[in-house]
């Protein structure tokens, strides 16, 4: 980097406030996140503030080229480092989900067995916990796989964790 690249890399970072919007192009992309060039600087999303969704890489999120929108997290000026996020932006899906669906009765696949009872998959990425006591008699031969008929009945936001019961709904025989 040349000294005029640095001054202007500096300068730059030092216009940028907390909260701002801006466009940038994904530069590169790591481990722990994506690099943004911002024109005049280069910015960090943190894999934590790329999106709502689970993503096992982020390259499953952002590809080198994209264009994207950012908020300015924070800057560093010591560093010379720009915290973005571009989650930040985005509708939260897991507040769709608790509007359409606290309350309700859905099915759904045991797709982990612990001794704190049975995860169920509700839809998308949501899973939700039936505790071992709502499994009652039935404890003992949930197994994954097994689809549940059950209802939502608590959700802790905070946490984004989804509490269930067993459906009073009769079960499919078959």
């Amino acid at each position: 980097m040349t000294e005029f690249e640095h001054g202007s890399s500096r300068a730059f970072l030092e216009t940028l406030q907390p909260g701002q919007v801006c466009r940038g192009v994904v530069s590169s992309i790591t481990e722990f996140g994506v690099f943004v060039n911002l024109g005049d600087a280069v910015g960090i999303v943190t894999v934590p503030n790329l999106s709502w969704r689970h993503f096992d890489h982020p390259s499953q999120v952002a590809h080198t080229g994209q264009e994207v929108v950012v908020t300015v997290l924070s800057v560093d000026l010591e560093r010379e480092q720009a915290s973005l996020s571009i989650k930040e932006l985005q509708q939260d899906p897991f507040i769709d989900f608790v509007r359409s669906r606290f309350g309700s009765t859905m099915s759904g696949p045991v797709v982990k067995v612990a001794p704190i009872g049975a995860f169920v998959q509700l839809e998308d990425e949501w899973v939700g916990l039936l505790p071992i006591s709502g499994l009652g008699g039935s404890g003992h031969t949930v197994k994954v796989g097994d689809t549940l008929s059950v209802k939502i009945t608590d959700i802790n936001m905070p946490d984004r964790r989804v509490t269930l019961s067993l459906s009073s709904a009769p079960s499919d025989p078959g």
